[in-house]
């Protein structure tokens, strides 16, 4: 299987699908270059911090959802899991983008 791949708009460094990562304004970010360009906005604002944080965890699934459909079996379980997967894309990404909003 051929892995999508994209270079991270802070580090430079590669983005492999499957890795911990988000789209925003920039273009895409690995997770961790976000919080560090964050970092010294969140800890003055503890709002933008628990929502950042609650990103984290909804990027987090969705790693986990692709690796799943990957080993689901049945077209109906991998339908179901694609699914749930495009719901957290869609959260996330709305997230993502009040978070940077109002952090930028």
């Amino acid at each position: 299987m051929q892995r999508k791949r994209w270079k991270c708009v802070v580090c430079g460094d590669d983005i492999i699908e499957g890795q911990l990562f988000t789209f925003y304004s920039k273009g895409p970010v690995h997770w961790e270059c976000l919080e560090k360009e964050l970092a010294q906005r969140l800890y003055k604002d503890a709002d933008l911090a628990a929502l950042l944080r609650l990103d984290h965890y909804i990027h987090e699934g969705i790693v986990l959802a692709k690796e799943l459909e990957h080993l689901a079996q049945s077209e109906a379980a991998k339908s179901r899991i694609a699914e749930v997967r495009k719901q957290l894309e869609a959260l996330a990404a709305r997230l993502t983008n009040e978070i940077t909003s109002k952090a930028f």
